[in-house]
């Protein structure tokens, strides 16, 4: 059974243990009853009041809590109206789970108290609000007070009026003694937290939006690798083109057609179109071989970056060197190595393509 930690005087003022006289002399009534109580201040147990009939009830045990309550939400009032006191920043976490893709991002603002909080001492429970007021993002707001672990209702997701709970641990028995020991503990320990607040300003449905983007984004980047390392398999699985053409050759210098925006490319090949942003696109290519000794192997064939339709002012800055190297006479930049140019252009395109045709990428 609980036992009676605080109590009230005949006046209704809440009165601690350690501020009363010993026994009957306390002066003190049951909140629950209104039956007179003594203070127990002994050596071995821990001060507690007690009825003088000695006849306790459980209702009396939680009416201490709603005793200590009532503690809390006089603190609460001296500290909301102190000058200068603010709100804690409302923070709502989203996040997106996809194949390949985990992302996490926090949409928050930081509403304010307009005009005067309207308190409820009548208030009990942890369900009832304690206050009421207006905020500054044009909703109205509802302060609960929760001792412990009680857990607050599912927010309403759907509902128009904030929440904002006061989280409080219950003192130590030794910190009920005294007034001025309870109201550190409380103050120390308690802290503000939001429940809910609905999304007036739309920056919730802001951030799911840019987070759908990103997960978009991350996913089509994935199968532009994918697909450009299927082409380069593809090509490196091809037969090499003739070294020279003649009357008995299949095919001709005609019969490959030749694409002026991709300097140097092999025949009948795919191209990858890179769009990062207005000014900048690009083209990924294989080149041609060069001579009967230029035998390549998978991993020696190589590949071009060109810029798209025709070269931009910076291009030759525009890509860091440890992905490939610009040849300004030739017109394009010799890569480094094939999967480095692509996951570098991949994070950055706006728009990927391929086709065995760069005239098909105008206007991307």
């Amino acid at each position: 059974m609980s036992k009676l930690f605080i109590a009230q005087d005949a006046a209704g003022e809440i009165r601690f243990i350690g501020e009363v006289e010993r026994g009957a002399e306390c002066g003190c009534l049951c909140p629950e009853c209104g039956s007179p109580l003594v203070a127990r201040q002994g050596m071995a147990n821990d001060w507690h009041f007690a009825h003088e009939a000695s006849q306790e009830r459980p209702e009396c045990g939680a009416a201490a809590l709603h005793l200590l309550r009532r503690f809390v939400f006089q603190l609460l009032q001296q500290q909301m109206s102190t000058p200068g006191f603010t709100l804690p920043i409302y923070r709502h976490e989203l996040t997106l789970t996809r194949s390949l893709v985990h992302l996490r991002e926090d949409a928050q603002w930081a509403p304010q108290i307009l005009g005067d909080v309207q308190w409820r001492p009548e208030a009990l429970d942890d369900g009832e609000p304690v206050a009421r007021a207006r905020l500054d993002t044009g909703v109205d707001l509802h302060i609960f007070v929760r001792f412990g672990d009680a857990a607050a209702a599912p927010a309403r997701t759907d509902s128009e009026v904030a929440s904002l709970s006061f989280k409080v641990r219950m003192p130590p028995t030794a910190a009920l003694r005294d007034r001025r020991l309870a109201a550190q503990q409380l103050e120390s320990f308690g802290e503000f937290f939001w429940e809910h607040h609905p999304d007036t300003q739309g920056l919730v449905r802001a951030a799911q939006e840019r987070l759908e983007l990103r997960g978009d984004r991350i996913y089509s980047n994935w199968l532009s690798m994918v697909d450009a390392k299927r082409q380069a398999l593809a090509d490196a699985a091809a037969p090499a083109a003739p070294l020279f053409y003649g009357p008995s050759s299949p095919d001709s210098a005609d019969a490959s057609r030749r694409h002026a925006c991709a300097p140097g490319h092999a025949p009948n090949i795919n191209f990858t179109f890179y769009r990062l942003n207005q000014q900048e696109a690009w083209l990924l290519y294989l080149l041609e071989r060069v001579g009967p000794n230029d035998w390549r192997t998978a991993q020696q064939k190589f590949y071009a970056l060109a810029p798209y339709p025709a070269p931009f002012e910076g291009w030759t800055e525009a890509v860091p060197r440890a992905v490939g190297v610009p040849d300004e006479a030739l017109g394009f930049i010799r890569l480094a190595g094939f999967l480095d140019a692509v996951t570098y252009l991949s994070r950055r395109a706006r728009v990927t393509r391929s086709h065995r045709d760069p005239s098909a990428f105008q206007g991307l």
